[in-house]
């Protein structure tokens, strides 16, 4: 999602910023500015995370869940999985 938002900023808000800042300064300014887009994103996701987090390793996934009755649903539903463990 940040990528997008990015992509979107530089593609859409830049062109009409560019003509007004520096050539020495342009490539810290877009910069700054492209994180300045992307703040509110990462705010909601430090404020509302998500329900569930997947993170994929070579040999394995990892699962976090934001509330322990998504995880033990889970759990449940995947009781006869040998792959399920809890830390």
């Amino acid at each position: 999602m940040a990528l997008v938002i990015a992509a979107l900023f530089l593609a859409f808000v830049w062109p009409h910023i560019d003509d007004f800042v520096a050539r020495p300064f342009k490539k810290w300014t877009s910069m700054i500015l492209t994180i300045v887009c992307l703040a509110p994103y990462f705010l909601w996701e430090t404020i509302w995370p998500p329900a569930i987090d997947i993170t994929a390793y070579k040999d394995s996934v990892d699962y976090e869940f934001r509330d322990m009755d998504y995880a033990l649903d889970f759990a449940a539903l995947n009781d006869n999985a040998e792959w399920i463990r809890f830390k």
